[in-house]
């Protein structure tokens, strides 16, 4: 698999509505972790860990993560594959062992310089026929592309 880090320079622009800032769709085989805020927000880290949940029905996030990216300076993304190889600029700090169980539900967070964690929930079968995992649901590419698109001010 190979780490793709897509970096966009955005000056002005507004979401067209408001949402979480994190979408997961699969490209082939490889999923993409998307962040989608406008303007886009530097991230020290992108993990994913399975979903698991403590007696008190709380997320535990003490679960060992199964892929991990981190970046020394806060780096603007807007896109990154998960992968064995680490995206430009990023260090791979785990690296994907093989296939993300397809059953298997996984949280992807990313770590802002602020200490902020945005998140989704998302399970790799459902990511099929271009679906994307947004604002907790899945919706077709083009409904993501239509609610996830800055307009200009």
């Amino acid at each position: 698999m190979v780490g793709v880090l897509a970096a966009t320079m955005v000056t002005a622009c507004v979401p067209s509505e408001p949402y979480s800032p994190v979408a997961v769709l699969a490209d082939g085989s490889q999923v993409q972790v998307r962040l989608t805020n406008c303007p886009p927000s530097p991230v020290n880290q992108v993990r994913i860990i399975p979903l698991r949940l403590r007696k008190d029905k709380l997320l535990d996030t003490n679960v060992p993560a199964v892929w991990q990216v981190s970046f020394a300076q806060p780096t603007v993304i807007t896109a990154v594959v998960v992968g064995t190889e680490a995206p430009s600029g990023g260090t791979l700090d785990i690296a994907l062992a093989g296939p993300l169980d397809p059953a298997t539900e996984y949280v992807v967070f990313l770590r802002y310089p602020n200490g902020g964690k945005p998140y989704a929930v998302f399970k790799p079968e459902e990511l099929h026929d271009g679906r994307v995992q947004f604002e907790t649901t899945y919706l077709s590419r083009e409904e993501f592309d239509r609610r996830s698109a800055c307009k200009a001010k």
